[in-house]
């Protein structure tokens, strides 16, 4: 597969594993039900009976979690026919969210398995650079991202998270509800998506360094530079 031998550089290692991360993160925060915590306790008794279990009520873009019964917690969906879904049960911004932040980070994911095809010293792809061509890719991922975790907060003014949240809830001020893990999941996210894209141009300038060229050129299989 990589005939021609292997080039791998700091920088392109840093790029690698910040794409990594950010591709790992936002996946967090699209599948967890952590984006509004509900402010009502759920107290759910353990089994061994000796101590009691705090639950609050919460929910994602697509999923959430909610008291069944007296004292039961329970997650799951509300997606039922994906974005086809009535908007009173799965609000159009977060249909927006869910297609935007789910696309954005499958485009983020190509490029973290393009990524290996540099380290086989292949720097150009029908004429145009390698690094360049995924960097643009990547800057459009976190635009995606970008796009879908800003149309989030519009679905605040829905009948869903007006009984979770309180009936003041709007865009931007979710009334009685705190933010959840799930908000600085795709935040980071995104930070690291852009910041991916930026890193770009800086493994291909290690790519193509004097020292990296001049270790190809002596025929060295393995070439490793800082």
């Amino acid at each position: 597969m990589c005939g021609g031998g292997l080039l791998i550089t700091g920088r392109s290692l840093v790029w690698f594993l910040v794409t990594l991360v950010a591709c790992m993160t936002l996946f967090g925060a699209i599948v967890l039900p952590k984006w509004l915590i509900g402010p009502e306790e759920i107290r759910i008794p353990s089994l061994e009976g000796n101590y009691t279990i705090i639950r609050h009520p919460s929910v994602g873009i697509y999923n959430r979690c909610k008291r069944m019964g007296r004292s039961e917690y329970n997650c799951g969906n509300f997606d039922l026919y994906g974005l086809a879904t009535d908007t009173t049960i799965f609000p159009f911004a977060w249909k927006i969210t869910m297609f935007l932040m789910c696309l954005g980070n499958l485009l983020l994911a190509c490029t973290l398995v393009c990524m290996l095809v540099t380290c086989c010293r292949m720097h150009s792809i029908c004429g145009f650079s390698t690094h360049k061509l995924l960097g643009i890719f990547q800057g459009i991922a976190a635009m995606m991202e970008l796009c879908g975790y800003m149309a989030y907060p519009f679905g605040w003014e829905e009948s869903r998270v007006k009984i979770l949240c309180g009936l003041d809830s709007e865009p931007f001020a979710p009334s009685d509800c705190k933010l959840g893990i799930s908000i600085y999941l795709g935040a980071i996210g995104t930070v690291l998506a852009f910041i991916s894209a930026m890193l770009s141009a800086k493994a291909e300038s290690a790519f193509f360094s004097a020292k990296a060229q001049r270790s190809i050129e002596e025929g060295q299989v393995l070439v490793c530079v800082p």
